[in-house]
Protein backbone atom coordinates (compact mmCIF):
# COMPACT_ATOMS: atom_id res chain seq x y z
CA UNK A 1 0.00 0.00 0.00
CA UNK A 2 1.31 3.41 -0.76
CA UNK A 3 0.78 6.36 1.47
CA UNK A 4 2.00 9.89 0.96
CA UNK A 5 3.68 11.85 3.64
CA UNK A 6 3.27 15.49 3.82
CA UNK A 7 5.69 17.21 6.35
CA UNK A 8 5.01 20.70 8.10
CA UNK A 9 6.53 22.56 10.75
CA UNK A 10 6.90 25.99 11.65
CA UNK A 11 9.00 27.94 9.10
CA UNK A 12 10.64 29.22 12.36
CA UNK A 13 12.57 25.64 12.63
CA UNK A 14 13.51 26.19 8.96
CA UNK A 15 17.37 25.43 8.41
CA UNK A 16 19.20 26.03 4.85
CA UNK A 17 22.52 24.69 3.44
CA UNK A 18 25.28 26.14 5.49
CA UNK A 19 23.35 26.80 8.74
CA UNK A 20 25.06 25.17 11.90
CA UNK A 21 22.14 23.35 12.39
CA UNK A 22 21.77 22.05 8.73
CA UNK A 23 23.87 18.91 9.35
CA UNK A 24 22.38 17.52 12.72
CA UNK A 25 19.16 17.54 10.55
CA UNK A 26 20.41 16.51 7.78
CA UNK A 27 21.80 13.46 10.20
CA UNK A 28 18.83 12.51 11.29
CA UNK A 29 16.87 12.27 7.66
CA UNK A 30 20.11 9.98 6.80
CA UNK A 31 19.04 8.12 9.84
CA UNK A 32 15.41 7.84 8.90
CA UNK A 33 16.56 6.95 4.97
CA UNK A 34 18.33 4.14 6.61
CA UNK A 35 15.61 2.81 8.69
CA UNK A 36 13.12 3.49 6.01
CA UNK A 37 15.20 2.04 3.49
CA UNK A 38 13.31 -0.01 0.47
CA UNK A 39 9.75 1.20 2.08
CA UNK A 40 10.68 4.53 0.95
CA UNK A 41 9.96 4.98 -2.52
CA UNK A 42 10.05 8.86 -3.00
CA UNK A 43 10.66 12.05 -1.51
CA UNK A 44 12.02 15.42 -1.59
CA UNK A 45 11.89 18.13 0.57
CA UNK A 46 11.29 22.16 -0.51
CA UNK A 47 12.94 25.16 -0.18
CA UNK A 48 11.39 27.61 2.08
CA UNK A 49 7.44 28.39 1.55
CA UNK A 50 8.40 32.55 0.54
CA UNK A 51 9.97 31.00 -3.08
CA UNK A 52 6.17 29.77 -3.55
CA UNK A 53 4.10 30.37 -6.35
CA UNK A 54 0.18 30.57 -5.38
CA UNK A 55 -1.80 30.14 -8.49
CA UNK A 56 -5.71 30.34 -7.83
CA UNK A 57 -9.16 29.59 -10.12
CA UNK A 58 -12.23 31.56 -9.24
CA UNK A 59 -14.99 31.71 -11.43
CA UNK A 60 -13.21 30.28 -14.05
CA UNK A 61 -10.57 33.16 -13.80
CA UNK A 62 -6.67 32.14 -13.20
CA UNK A 63 -4.73 34.29 -10.94
CA UNK A 64 -1.13 33.91 -10.10
CA UNK A 65 0.50 35.93 -6.85
CA UNK A 66 3.93 35.28 -5.18
CA UNK A 67 3.98 33.28 -1.74
CA UNK A 68 2.62 30.08 -0.52
CA UNK A 69 -1.67 29.38 -1.49
CA UNK A 70 -2.68 29.47 2.78
CA UNK A 71 -0.78 31.45 5.22
CA UNK A 72 0.27 29.62 8.32
CA UNK A 73 3.35 29.55 10.80
CA UNK A 74 2.57 25.43 9.91
CA UNK A 75 4.04 25.06 6.15
CA UNK A 76 4.71 22.04 3.86
CA UNK A 77 8.56 21.45 3.95
CA UNK A 78 8.24 18.20 2.18
CA UNK A 79 7.19 14.74 1.33
CA UNK A 80 7.54 10.76 1.33
CA UNK A 81 6.05 7.97 -0.47
CA UNK A 82 5.97 4.98 1.68
CA UNK A 83 5.50 1.77 0.84
CA UNK A 84 4.25 -0.60 3.60
CA UNK A 85 1.34 -3.12 4.25
CA UNK A 86 -0.54 -1.00 6.37
CA UNK A 87 -1.66 2.39 8.16
CA UNK A 88 -0.02 1.18 11.53
CA UNK A 89 3.48 0.46 9.13
CA UNK A 90 3.22 4.14 8.09
CA UNK A 91 2.79 5.41 11.69
CA UNK A 92 5.73 3.44 13.23
CA UNK A 93 7.85 4.63 10.65
CA UNK A 94 6.74 8.22 10.59
CA UNK A 95 7.20 8.56 13.83
CA UNK A 96 11.20 8.78 13.36
CA UNK A 97 10.95 11.62 10.93
CA UNK A 98 12.83 14.81 12.32
CA UNK A 99 10.02 16.68 11.31
CA UNK A 100 7.16 14.83 13.46
CA UNK A 101 9.17 15.96 16.55
CA UNK A 102 8.81 19.68 15.60
CA UNK A 103 5.78 19.77 13.10
CA UNK A 104 2.97 17.42 11.93
CA UNK A 105 3.64 14.68 9.73
CA UNK A 106 0.19 13.84 7.52
CA UNK A 107 -0.21 10.27 6.00
CA UNK A 108 -2.81 10.24 3.49
CA UNK A 109 -3.35 6.47 1.24
CA UNK A 110 -2.20 7.21 -2.24
CA UNK A 111 -5.31 6.61 -4.82
CA UNK A 112 -2.90 6.49 -8.01
CA UNK A 113 0.33 6.73 -7.99
CA UNK A 114 2.58 8.31 -10.90
CA UNK A 115 6.27 6.92 -10.15
CA UNK A 116 9.21 9.59 -10.19
CA UNK A 117 10.62 9.97 -13.25
CA UNK A 118 14.65 9.04 -13.36
CA UNK A 119 15.58 11.18 -16.35
CA UNK A 120 18.43 13.81 -15.92
CA UNK A 121 17.12 17.34 -15.11
CA UNK A 122 17.52 19.19 -18.17
CA UNK A 123 20.03 22.23 -18.53
CA UNK A 124 18.46 25.00 -17.56
CA UNK A 125 15.52 23.15 -16.04
CA UNK A 126 14.62 23.06 -12.39
CA UNK A 127 12.46 20.50 -10.32
CA UNK A 128 8.97 21.82 -8.82
CA UNK A 129 6.82 20.44 -6.25
CA UNK A 130 2.94 21.64 -7.26
CA UNK A 131 0.70 20.74 -4.66
CA UNK A 132 -3.43 20.72 -5.57
CA UNK A 133 -5.73 22.83 -3.03
CA UNK A 134 -9.30 22.93 -2.74
CA UNK A 135 -12.54 22.11 -0.77
CA UNK A 136 -13.17 18.53 -0.76
CA UNK A 137 -15.86 17.14 -3.48
CA UNK A 138 -17.33 14.25 -4.96
CA UNK A 139 -14.60 14.33 -7.01
CA UNK A 140 -12.24 13.19 -4.31
CA UNK A 141 -13.55 9.70 -3.94
CA UNK A 142 -12.26 7.10 -6.28
CA UNK A 143 -14.81 5.33 -8.14
CA UNK A 144 -17.64 8.45 -8.24
CA UNK A 145 -18.44 9.47 -11.79
CA UNK A 146 -17.10 12.90 -10.44
CA UNK A 147 -13.67 11.32 -9.58
CA UNK A 148 -13.34 9.64 -13.40
CA UNK A 149 -14.40 13.15 -15.02
CA UNK A 150 -11.60 14.54 -12.98
CA UNK A 151 -8.98 11.69 -13.98
CA UNK A 152 -9.88 11.87 -17.50
CA UNK A 153 -8.98 16.03 -17.13
CA UNK A 154 -5.66 14.98 -15.15
CA UNK A 155 -4.82 12.25 -17.72
CA UNK A 156 -5.12 15.29 -20.80
CA UNK A 157 -3.69 17.38 -19.07
CA UNK A 158 -0.35 14.83 -18.29
CA UNK A 159 -0.39 13.86 -22.07
CA UNK A 160 -0.10 18.00 -23.13
CA UNK A 161 2.76 18.90 -21.00
CA UNK A 162 5.13 15.70 -21.84
CA UNK A 163 8.06 15.38 -20.49
CA UNK A 164 7.70 18.15 -17.95
CA UNK A 165 5.44 16.16 -15.52
CA UNK A 166 7.88 14.21 -13.69
CA UNK A 167 5.72 12.19 -11.35
CA UNK A 168 2.30 12.97 -9.18
CA UNK A 169 -0.19 10.95 -6.88
CA UNK A 170 -3.75 11.56 -6.78
CA UNK A 171 -4.61 11.10 -2.30
CA UNK A 172 -7.54 9.61 -1.19
CA UNK A 173 -9.99 12.10 0.55
CA UNK A 174 -8.98 14.22 4.01
CA UNK A 175 -11.22 12.05 5.80
CA UNK A 176 -8.42 9.06 5.43
CA UNK A 177 -5.52 11.25 6.88
CA UNK A 178 -3.91 10.36 10.05
CA UNK A 179 -1.53 13.09 11.21
CA UNK A 180 1.27 12.49 13.44
CA UNK A 181 3.26 13.93 16.15
CA UNK A 182 5.68 13.15 18.70
CA UNK A 183 6.25 15.19 21.56
CA UNK A 184 8.32 14.73 24.78
CA UNK A 185 8.54 10.91 23.27
CA UNK A 186 5.17 10.10 23.07
CA UNK A 187 3.61 9.68 19.78
CA UNK A 188 0.47 11.32 19.17
CA UNK A 189 -2.34 10.03 16.62
CA UNK A 190 -5.29 11.89 15.27
CA UNK A 191 -7.69 11.45 12.55
CA UNK A 192 -7.99 14.13 10.20
CA UNK A 193 -5.56 16.08 8.15
CA UNK A 194 -3.15 18.62 9.51
CA UNK A 195 -4.93 21.71 7.86
CA UNK A 196 -8.78 21.75 6.95
CA UNK A 197 -10.59 23.56 4.50
CA UNK A 198 -9.26 24.90 1.23
CA UNK A 199 -6.14 24.27 2.30
CA UNK A 200 -6.43 20.25 2.16
CA UNK A 201 -3.88 18.80 0.09
CA UNK A 202 -5.63 16.67 -2.88
CA UNK A 203 -2.79 15.44 -5.23
CA UNK A 204 0.79 16.32 -5.99
CA UNK A 205 2.68 16.64 -8.92
CA UNK A 206 6.48 17.01 -9.68
CA UNK A 207 7.21 19.20 -12.51
CA UNK A 208 10.51 19.87 -14.54
CA UNK A 209 10.51 22.76 -16.57
CA UNK A 210 12.45 26.25 -16.89
CA UNK A 211 11.89 28.96 -14.87
CA UNK A 212 10.08 31.20 -17.12
CA UNK A 213 7.88 28.40 -18.36
CA UNK A 214 6.69 26.21 -15.34
CA UNK A 215 3.94 28.31 -13.85
CA UNK A 216 2.12 28.55 -16.98
CA UNK A 217 2.10 24.81 -17.14
CA UNK A 218 0.97 24.09 -13.42
CA UNK A 219 -1.67 26.88 -14.58
CA UNK A 220 -3.20 23.83 -16.71
CA UNK A 221 -3.44 21.61 -13.55
CA UNK A 222 -7.24 20.87 -13.18
CA UNK A 223 -8.41 21.96 -9.96
CA UNK A 224 -12.12 22.76 -8.50
CA UNK A 225 -13.59 26.05 -8.58
CA UNK A 226 -12.43 27.89 -5.20
CA UNK A 227 -9.29 26.16 -5.67
CA UNK A 228 -5.91 26.32 -6.96
CA UNK A 229 -2.18 24.81 -6.87
CA UNK A 230 0.86 26.14 -4.49
CA UNK A 231 4.09 25.90 -6.77
CA UNK A 232 7.26 25.01 -5.16
CA UNK A 233 11.35 24.56 -6.29
CA UNK A 234 12.58 21.49 -4.55
CA UNK A 235 15.53 21.72 -2.33
CA UNK A 236 18.60 20.07 -4.51
CA UNK A 237 20.77 18.17 -1.70
CA UNK A 238 22.54 16.29 -3.85
CA UNK A 239 25.12 18.82 -4.98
Amino acid sequence: MHYMVLLYDNEANATMPGDPEFEALMAGYTAFGELGGTAIVGGDALVPAEASRAIRVTGGQVSVTDGPYAESSEVLGGYYVLDVPTLDDAIELVRHIPATATGSSEIRPIAMLMPPSTDPVPAGAVRYVATIHGPTSEADVPGTAAWDERSAAHGRFASEAGSAVAGGAAIQPSSTASTVRVRDGELLVTDGPFAEGAEVVGGVYLLTAAPDAVVDIAARIPVPDGGGVDLRPILELGG
